[in-house]
């Protein structure tokens, strides 16, 4: 009998803590929607920057390989006036090539002009000024003719044995030396300018985005401290393909040429496409995409509240919005579960369960 009462007792006891227990989690549960924080940013009106990046390598702004352009496959250098990476001014000589045969022909071009000259002058000595004289003077003026061409030919013809720099710049990979015998084919030397360019690749994304004339922050690898502006100057109209993507160079002028700075460097561009000026900007993390509307979350009478907006240019970290917002409207940019963040088991995890805290992404 005594049993029987404690077992009774018993039951109450554990129905009264199971009864309890579950008003403590209800009460708790209900209280929870108190402990939720929002973090919030006003919209502001301000400028928007919007950006593409691309990397390439930095060039000189031009480059020209000599080779010879006489006729013959073993022509011998007589002479090679500069070194390597000796500045050079437009027509400075490079190099020779045996010019014994072209200057030859020079001298046959001369001395044939000057035969058909005093021919000419004979005709119009010598003879009556009738129809037949008025047709002998006017086929020997031809020749005289003939001859000047023909001996203007051969001094350009020994003129391109005369290898000369086609612009200010700096001899680089000279590869002759007087005695060596070269063709058509072989690169005697090359010149370029002093002053350089970036050449950066775009995805097809960006190139549509970029015009002529946008500017650009350029920075290089081997120099980390230096940024240097620019500004686009020219853009591919036909892409390269490879492995079915289609990249477009764009070559991009600095403002300024810092003296570290060489051909062949790597260099990453980040250029300006747009730019908004007194927009009104929020967050990036802010806006939310869903059945292809865009809104945000605004906190209204203590609770997050659907705002849908229209937006307009965006970047990595900021959106225009055109329409749904004014600046100082607060948008919500998180959202704190302060209970979960005291009570992490409840959650499934706490912070790292993400219970605790939700971004707006």
């Amino acid at each position: 009998m005594k049993l029987s009462k404690i077992k009774k007792s018993y039951l109450i006891i554990t129905a009264l803590v199971i009864i309890g227990g579950g008003y403590y989690w209800y009460s708790q549960s209900k209280n929870s929607g108190s402990q939720i924080r929002y973090v919030t940013v006003a919209a502001e009106k301000g400028t928007l920057s919007v950006s593409v990046t691309g990397s390439g390598q930095a060039e000189a702004v031009n480059q020209v390989e000599l080779k010879p352009v006489v006729a013959g496959d073993a022509i011998d250098v007589v002479n090679v006036y500069v070194k390597n990476d000796q500045e050079v001014k437009k027509g400075d000589l490079v190099a020779l090539l045996d010019p014994e045969n072209a200057q030859n022909a020079v001298r046959n071009a001369e001395l044939d002009l000057e035969s058909a000259e005093n021919k000419y002058k004979q005709v119009k000595e010598n003879y009556e000024d009738d129809e037949a004289d008025k047709y002998d003077k006017k086929s020997q003026a031809i020749t005289v003719e003939q001859k000047k061409n023909t001996l203007a030919d051969a001094k350009k013809n020994l003129s391109d044995y005369y290898i000369r720099a086609p612009f200010d710049g700096i001899v680089t990979s000279l590869s002759v030396s007087s005695g060596d015998s070269v063709s058509r084919s072989d690169i005697l030397a090359s010149v370029i300018t002093k002053n350089i360019q970036a050449k950066v690749s775009l995805n097809e994304v960006d190139a549509v985005r970029v015009k002529i004339g946008d500017m650009a922050e350029l920075s290089f690898d081997a120099l980390p401290d230096l940024k240097v502006s620019g500004k686009v100057i020219k853009i591919d109209t036909i892409g390269t393909l490879s492995q079915g993507v289609a990249t477009y160079n764009a070559e991009i002028s600095l403002d300024s040429q810092p003296e570290l700075l060489k051909p062949g460097m790597n260099v990453s561009a980040s250029i300006i496409t747009d730019v908004k000026e007194g927009a009104v900007i929020v967050p990036a993390s802010a806006v939310k995409t869903e059945n292809n509307k865009s809104y945000v979350e605004i906190l209204k009478n203590g609770a997050a509240e659907r705002k849908t907006v229209e937006i307009g240019s965006s970047n990595d970290t900021q959106t225009e919005i055109l329409n749904g917002l004014s600046a100082g409207d607060k948008v919500i940019t998180q959202t704190i579960n302060l209970n979960a963040a005291a009570n992490p088991a409840s959650t499934g995890g706490g912070l790292g369960g993400g219970g605790a805290f939700r971004a707006l992404h």
